[in-house]
């Protein structure tokens, strides 16, 4: 109670105050539109090999375990992605990091297109996967650093809406068409996976295109110093347009007093500093758990129900059912993050994730009951994965919020690469009971794991860091001047 209290009596800070009277603007509107664009794009890529995975297997004569590696080369690449991405948003802006990994994420779909064997495949889903990494997490931390507190939650949770449940649920609609009654018009099953990772590819350049219409962070840049662009970030956040303000640099709120006297070095070795670390520990694991069991059913899911009888077309269509729930589940964890802790809302979705992956161990063996269970955990699960996302640059100063937001999610997509061969295995002795019982302990920890970082509803992201920043310049030594 005590440290809450410290944190309720810190400073909010200029830009906070600034951003907190303008409430939600039109230009905050079209930065939500235009990052929530290259997400969608973001999660129907990844979720492709998993759909396709039955024609990759047939027209490249790959085994179920080579289509595993191919998912963990995307996986991987998400890891070198998150790890990059974050680095370079902290050193050189969240804007610039946001596009380039869009450009790096659509030419390795186009390789993807044209490969003509396992190894070329697998090397261009580790470019896919590059670009995917760091679109996520930058973008979760950009928005959070320019938008009101009140705001912060719901908004940031948005994303997920458009990429985690609206994305999974047309991106699994949209490959029931295309590999499905559309097959033939692309060349059958032989070719018809190539065209859809063209057609995946192609629209993420015009986003590209529409980025360069973002401002930089006014956060982001008075921890540099450049308070006159800080300003003019300001005033086009608080505007209903995202064109610059024409002529002289405008007046605004932020002066020399308002940039710290030492800036801390955007360094991610900070992310693992003494006043920080615990909360790197509890989201990291809280990551692993989550994401992992995400990453892996998502992959897997329509692959385990071809092997379980049902045709391609009916194992998409099913998991296009299933992600019913992951669009509602986003949905909840934007209202819940106006309303509920961080912790209460991951902690609940938490257990209740876990009831139901015992509940689908046990009973999920008509098709009725895989279509409810499956939509019922993904509701849960895209609860706790869509707060995790809230949570997490929240937890860290301006100078490492990127790079600290890439590692613990990083640390999730270290589980996406893990855990679907031991769901492979598992599947194999025990069928979807077995993936499902694994799912279940590793949402158990979930739960165990969140009830150790701090809750963040409420607060500005000055308030919530205002002792990490000090103590961690403290154990980092000599920072940067200002």
């Amino acid at each position: 109670m005590h440290a809450d209290h410290n944190l309720e009596s810190a400073p909010t800070g200029a830009v906070a105050t600034t951003l907190d009277r303008s409430g939600f603007t039109r230009a905050q509107f079209w930065v939500l539109l235009i990052i929530l664009a290259g997400m969608f794009f973001d999660t129907l890529e990844q979720n492709s090999v998993g759909a396709m995975g039955a024609n990759l297997k047939q027209s490249l004569d790959i085994s179920d375990t080579q289509l595993t590696v191919i998912n963990t080369a995307t996986v991987l690449g998400g890891l070198i992605g998150r790890l990059v991405g974050g680095w370079l948003a902290d050193r050189y802006g969240r804007r610039a990091a946001l596009s380039l990994n869009l450009l790096v994420y659509t030419l390795g779909g186009l390789i993807s297109a044209v490969a003509v064997n396992y190894e070329m495949l697998m090397a261009s889903r580790l470019l896919v996967g590059i670009g995917l990494g760091g679109e996520f997490v930058i973008g979760i931390a950009m928005l959070s650093e320019m938008v009101a507190t009140r705001h912060r939650g719901a908004l940031v949770a948005t994303l997920n809406i458009g990429s985690g449940g609206v994305g999974n649920f047309l991106s699994y609609g949209l490959f029931f068409l295309i590999l499905g009654p559309f097959a033939g018009a692309f060349g059958g099953d032989e070719t018809v996976w190539r065209w859809t990772f063209l057609l995946l590819a192609l629209p993420a350049v015009l986003v590209v295109v529409y980025r360069r219409r973002l401002p930089e962070t006014p956060r982001f840049l008075l921890s540099k110093g450049r308070i006159e662009e800080a300003n003019r970030s300001l005033a086009i956040l608080t505007s209903n347009s995202l064109r610059p303000p024409t002529g002289s640099a405008p007046a605004g709120p932020l002066t020399e007093a308002d940039v710290p006297e030492r800036q801390l070095a955007s360094s991610p070795k900070a992310v693992f500093a003494r006043s920080v670390l615990p909360r790197t520990v509890a989201i990291g694991a809280a990551s692993w758990m989550a994401f992992g069991a995400q990453v892996t059913l998502n992959f897997l899911m329509p692959t385990l129900l071809v092997e379980r009888g049902y045709s391609i077309s009916e194992s998409l269509l099913f998991t296009m059912i299933m992600n019913v729930g992951s669009l509602l589940g986003a949905c909840a964890a934007a209202v819940l993050a106006s309303r509920v802790g961080r912790r209460a809302a991951v902690g609940g979705a938490g257990v209740l994730g876990c009831l139901t992956a015992v509940a689908f161990a046990m009973f999920g063996e008509t098709t009725a009951l895989i279509l409810v269970l499956g939509a019922t955990f993904q509701f849960f699960t895209m609860i706790t994965n869509t707060t995790l996302a809230v949570w997490s640059p929240e937890l860290y100063p301006t100078a490492v919020r990127a790079s600290g937001t890439s590692i613990v999610n990083g640390i999730g997509n270290i589980a996406g690469a893990v855990m679907p061969f031991l769901a492979v295995w598992l599947f194999a002795r025990f069928g979807l009971a077995g993936v499902f019982s694994m799912v279940a302990v590793m949402y158990a920890l979930l739960v165990v794991a969140s009830r150790f970082a701090p809750e963040t509803r409420n607060r500005s992201l000055e308030q919530i860091n205002v002792r990490t920043e000090r103590v961690v310049r403290t154990s980092l030594g000599p920072a940067l001047p200002a």
